[in-house]
């Protein structure tokens, strides 16, 4: 089974590939629905939206290329490491893929909340690091309402005002060198075959680097 895992940001435009899958990968989900006192009603019970899912896992950026790396050209240890604190620092979020063989997919919008780094004795260059990342999801903004019917006034919760979950894909995308139609797909969340249909790319799927393709 062949396991790939990504970090993306800035609408994808900027991605690493993890080079080492980890061993384990902590996925946590849960539900919190709250009790909250709405002026002149007294205790109001809200069913929320399920808790944010975090993602724990620990690897490293190995300095050189070994058999256990998911691809062969890894990005430079140090490099990787400023592209993803820049990235946690920038307050914005990022996305977290993985995919496999199977068809188990994740795809979150998320936040970086740690990105702890350490040196190993005897793996010289190497960096070592501990990930935590949390679902992102836009706010909704939820009103309460009033209505009068045969003089008694009641409040209820109205979703009017609720900002879209909006989740814009690219008009485009540049290939990098190693890219192919289904890694691009799987990181756009796009199905790789209407990717071809778009721009006419037949059977065996030939990419070069710097090609611009319209994302439909």
């Amino acid at each position: 089974m062949s396991v790939k895992m990504w970090l993306t940001y800035n609408n994808n435009d900027e991605w690493i590939q993890f080079p080492v899958n980890p061993a384990e990968l902590s996925i946590k989900t849960g539900s919190a629905n709250e009790t909250v006192s709405v002026q002149k009603l007294g205790e109001v019970s809200i069913i929320q939206d399920p808790v944010l899912t975090t993602f724990d896992f620990s690897s490293h950026f190995p300095r050189h290329y070994a058999p256990f790396c998911e691809y062969i050209e890894i990005p430079d240890p140090e490099a990787a490491v400023r592209t993803i604190m820049k990235w946690k620092n920038s307050l914005f979020p990022a996305r977290f893929i993985v995919s496999n063989n199977d068809g188990m997919d994740l795809n979150f919008s998320v936040t970086i909340e740690a990105f702890d780094i350490r040196e190993v004795a005897g793996d010289v260059g190497s960096l070592y690091y501990d990930i935590s990342l949390r679902q992102y999801r836009q706010m909704k903004v939820r009103k309460v309402e009033t209505k009068t019917e045969d003089g008694e006034t009641t409040a209820v919760l109205s979703d009017k005002g609720i900002r879209p979950d909006e989740k814009p894909k690219p008009g485009s995308y540049t290939v990098k060198k190693g890219d192919n139609l289904w890694v691009i797909g799987r990181k756009l969340g796009v199905d790789h075959m209407k990717i071809a249909k778009a721009n006419q790319i037949k059977s065996p799927y030939a990419l070069y680097p710097n090609q611009v393709l319209v994302i439909p």
